[in-house]
């Protein structure tokens, strides 16, 4: 056959073969061929002659050309310094062993020359050799070579950028919201627009208990389950929260919808319908409310359920869980429950998590697990909030040995208690993931054996694209260990291979100052911007209104850090030295969790499982080498549990914990640690690209940031304004923040309709009227005449003769009416006839919610024969515009109410007197409001200052 029919075989170049590739597979092949020739030697190879071999006697020797040392024999090579140095050949595995250095003055013993054994390529030239056959020292200290060019161009770097923010996005918790689904859907789906239908109507308003609008809101629920074909009953009752002297009249809202199976075991579904002081309260927690109310409706048009279903809606949830503590302390329907869920807010927006349930969760995850379509939970967030202050209505039911599930939303956590939690700021996928967890939950509990809802607990996570991911305890430990295990592998997997202990002790060392300074950075970031951030201190959840821009800032930061001082190191150590290194502090923590928080310990134990396996992938690059097609491929996969587990514990923790806690810096810092292998291949085609694209991104995230912090209509700045009446002395104040100045806008729209304030009143005018640890900037005020409230002693024959019973009521319709009672006067024992509990205060009462028909009633024990009583009531008012004029509260779209100083309420004061000597000289059958703050004394002015 002719050379014109032979086929034409491409170069390496037209393959797309790079020469780093070829090298890596000549690598390969030195390291079989060696292992090949010491299993069929059984033996270590004799070592060449040191010296050259004999010539002839009377010849002189010949120049011989230069060839490679025997494998086994000494190379010489010079060092850097021009000396002579000697390394020796390896057996595979087994470490160098120094040789004394030789006396160049000693004289040195001809050999016999023998037969000289097969040349075997120089490590230090060859660029197939392999670590294990190396003659010459480690990878990492091997003379620089001419670099080969960059695969793909230099493409790679950047391609490994954008695997990673693409695996980010992908892993987001927000991946897990579903759509809005609309009006139109069938009525056997959730449809979140359904929905918002019913928050725009109870959410219009504010509707702490005791306000029109709470009522409303009550009787339009009420409404709803009776066109549903329910039947709902209202249980009224007076809820104590133990030891702060708060009370409410509580008026909870419950359905029960019999199921197949009726009076057997029971499901209920609760969330709450008071909203917090003057927040319209549409995120926290209509949207629970409405989301329980559609699902209701779409359950409706499925088949029966087998188990009964309970609808609790309850109230004064915002007050300390009252409404919920009522069910569970006097309902006998708390029996029939076998299991529970609970929908809440901390924002508005954001996936709706599954973030707490009751002890042994065995049973209700794995039922989480394989109802629910849209999981998102993780474990930690149970081990994080079991050990906060924080309760919501889930408390009371787990107190009492009820197994559930509790949801909420804490994204958007700016609007959490604002004035401008409306409907426009709820996110309406928050909703709809809100009402798709009630109705498949539901559905399944409904429909299942409740007879035993409790097993071992269990760890969780939501995996994007794989659901709910869940294991027992064994496999915690099982994973820690591995975890542990897989560090050591890498460790000495990389020292076999040429690593040098002091790189990754070097690695150690800069990781450890890597996070501290991604943490400093981070503080001095925020402290530096405070003061742009007029809402700083005025928020309920977080810091600033646009916390999300800091956040990608400090993640922007973190990279730019990370590229920049790994890829400086890396000019004197090789990756895996680095990576190793840099791996042992995740995982320590990975170790310490496993021990110490158990149900969370996947969040570090995942990430460091797949960093080890990244670091082994690098283990034997040189440092002047980059890793081929195969090496680059594996840290990729490597990446993607740190990125799946990290990315939404990031957002999370955020979102909960705020800007200012101390673990946002410090995962995205644990992220990049454990991504030290990618970001090595982001080093092409240079080492600065990746450093700057991290810089510039902080810095258009900063710009954002900055931009953001400008008040606007979408993020108001805060501004106090309160109307307080003391009746005894007739004077009037207008209140405003004494902590800001006039250049504050908030100060400077209440100076301008209202006057100077003083920011120094002393003894405070306003020190008895119940407002907490609060103080204002007064100014005078006009005192407005308004009706007092009505105190009328009980008579009742069947009471003890040493009780005294009277009855309050608010003529204005005060939300809270607060008492302060004295010390050495009759004492408080009960309210509406409920016993106050253990602990509770009885010189101060501040209680909420309309008081049951002929008003709030209290029980005093007083003295033998001593039937006066004395006391200060002051009346909080949360609409103050119905009572001073609604212009005075009128604010500019771009400020808001200040709710942490109790902005918007007018606070009225009265001495109340029972049981003095009047002309009747009966001091039993009627008490007075002794309302000293007379028409002659309505226009005199305050004292000055």
């Amino acid at each position: 056959m002719g050379d014109d029919k032979l086929p034409r075989i491409p170069s390496f170049a037209e393959l797309g073969i790079s020469e780093d590739e070829i090298e890596e597979l000549e690598r390969e092949i030195a390291d079989e061929a060696a292992a090949r020739r010491q299993r069929q030697g059984g033996k270590r190879p004799e070592a060449a002659p040191k010296g050259p071999s004999a010539a002839p006697a009377g010849s002189a020797p010949a120049k011989a050309a230069p060839t490679a040392p025997a494998e086994g024999a000494p190379s010489k090579r010079k060092g850097a310094e021009g000396q002579e140095q000697r390394t020796w050949g390896l057996r595979r595995g087994r470490k160098p062993k120094p040789r004394p250095p030789r006396n160049p003055k000693q004289a040195r013993k001809p050999r016999p020359p023998r037969e000289a054994a097969k040349p075997a390529a120089d490590p230090a030239a060859s660029p197939g050799s392999s670590p294990a056959e190396s003659p010459g020292p480690a990878a990492a200290t091997r003379p620089r070579t001419a670099a080969a060019p960059a695969p793909w161009g230099g493409a790679r770097g950047p391609a490994t950028l954008l695997f990673l923010l693409v695996t980010a996005w992908l892993s987001s918790s927000y991946r897990a919201i579903p759509s809005p689904v609309p009006a139109s859907a069938p009525d056997s789906v959730f449809s979140s627009a359904r929905a918002m239908t019913h928050l725009a109507r109870i959410a219009s308003e504010a509707r702490p208990p005791g306000s029109p609008n709470h009522a409303r809101t009550r009787d339009y629920l009420m409404g709803e389950l009776r066109a549903l074909g329910h039947t709902p009953s209202v249980h009224t009752a007076t809820s104590f929260q133990m030891g702060s002297g708060a009370a409410a009249t509580v008026r909870n809202i419950l359905a029960r919808i019999p199921g197949e199976q009726p009076g057997g075991p029971a499901v209920l579904v609760t969330a709450h319908y008071d909203s917090r002081d003057i927040a319209l309260g549409a995120a926290d927690d209509g949207s629970g409310v409405v989301a329980i109310l559609e699902a209701v409706r779409a359950l409706g048009s499925r088949a029966p359920l087998r188990n009964d279903l309970i609808v609790l809606v309850t109230d004064a949830e915002e007050l300390g869980l009252l409404g919920a503590r009522a069910f569970v302390d006097r309902h006998p329907w708390l029996d029939d429950v076998a299991v529970f869920l609970g929908i809440e807010m901390r924002g508005g927006g954001g996936p709706s998590m599954m973030f707490e349930t009751g002890a042994d969760n065995g049973w209700v995850i794995e039922a989480l697990r394989r109802a629910d379509p849209y999981p998102a939970a993780n474990s930690v967030s149970h081990e994080i909030y079991r050990r906060m202050p924080n309760d919501t209505d889930f408390t009371p039911f787990k107190e009492a040995g009820k197994q559930g599930l509790n949801f909420a939303g804490v994204g958007k956590p700016h609007v959490y208690h604002q004035v401008y939690d409306s409907p426009e700021n709820l996110s309406e996928g928050t909703l709809q993931h809100h009402g798709e967890h009630v109705l498949a939950m539901v559905e399944y509990f409904g429909n299942a054996d409740l007879s035993d809802v409790d097993a071992p607990d269990v760890s969780y996570i939501a995996v994007p694209f794989v659901g709910l991911v869940t294991y027992g305890p064994l496999w915690v430990r099982i994973l820690g260990a591995a975890t542990v295990a897989a560090w050591l592998a890498a460790f000495f997997v990389g020292l076999k291979r040429g690593s040098r202990l002091t790189g990754v002790l070097v690695g150690l060392g800069a990781s450890a100052v890597y996070i501290l300074l991604v943490w400093t950075g981070a503080d001095l970031l925020i402290d530096w911007r405070a003061g742009a951030h007029l809402e700083l201190g005025a928020l309920h959840a977080g810091s600033f209104h646009s916390e999300g821009w800091y956040a990608a800032t400090i993640v922007g930061g973190a990279l730019a850090l990370a590229a920049a001082v790994w890829g400086v190191l890396r000019r004197w150590f090789a990756v895996a030295e680095l990576a190793v290194g840099a791996l042992l502090i995740p995982v320590v923590l990975a170790g310490a969790a496993t021990i110490m928080f158990p149900m969370g310990a996947m969040n570090l134990q995942w990430p460091a499982l797949g960093a080890c396996v990244g670091a082994v992938a690098v283990a034997g690059l040189p440092r002047d080498r980059r890793m081929g097609p195969v090496r680059w491929a594996v840290v990729l996969v490597a990446a993607v549990p740190v990125l799946v587990t990290l990315t939404p514990l990031t957002e999370g923790v955020w979102a909960a914990m705020g800007i200012e806690g101390a673990a946002l810096p410090l995962l995205p810092a644990l992220a990049f640690l454990m991504l030290l292998p990618a970001l090595d291949a982001m080093r092409e085609p240079n080492a600065w690209w990746a450093p700057l694209a991290g810089v510039a991104a902080g810095g258009a995230f900063l710009a954002a940031a900055i931009a953001a912090a400008e008040p606007s209509p979408d993020r108001p700045a805060p501004s106090t304004l309160i109307y307080a009446l003391d009746r005894e002395t007739g004077f009037a104040y207008w209140g405003t923040d004494p902590t800001r100045d006039d250049s504050d806008p908030g100060v400077a729209w209440a100076a301008a309709a209202l006057g100077p304030f003083a920011t120094s009143v002393d003894p405070d005018p306003l020190a008895e009227f119940g407002k907490g640890g609060t103080n204002y900037a007064l100014a005078p005020a006009d005192a407005v005449e308004l009706a007092p409230p009505t105190v009328t002693v009980v008579e009742d024959p069947a009471l003890p003769g040493d009780v005294l019973r009277i009855a309050v009521t608010s003529a204005i319709g005060a939300e809270r009416l607060y008492f302060r009672i004295p010390e050495n006067g009759p004492r408080l024992v009960s309210v509406n006839g409920e016993l106050l509990p253990d602990g509770a205060p009885n010189t101060r009462l501040s209680h909420w919610g309309a008081p049951p028909e002929g008003g709030l009633i209290l029980d005093f024990i007083r003295p033998p024969g001593d039937d006066r009583l004395n006391f200060v009531l002051v009346e909080h008012h949360l609409r103050p515009g119905e009572l001073v004029g609604g212009e005075h509260f009128t604010r500019p779209p771009e400020l808001a109410p200040n709710v942490t100083m109790l902005s918007d309420r007018a606070m009225i004061r009265t001495v109340v007197s029972i049981g003095e000597a009047d002309d009747a000289g009966s001091a039993g059958d009627a008490g007075s409001a002794d309302d000293t703050g007379s028409a002659d004394d309505a226009g005199s002015e305050p004292p000055p200052g």
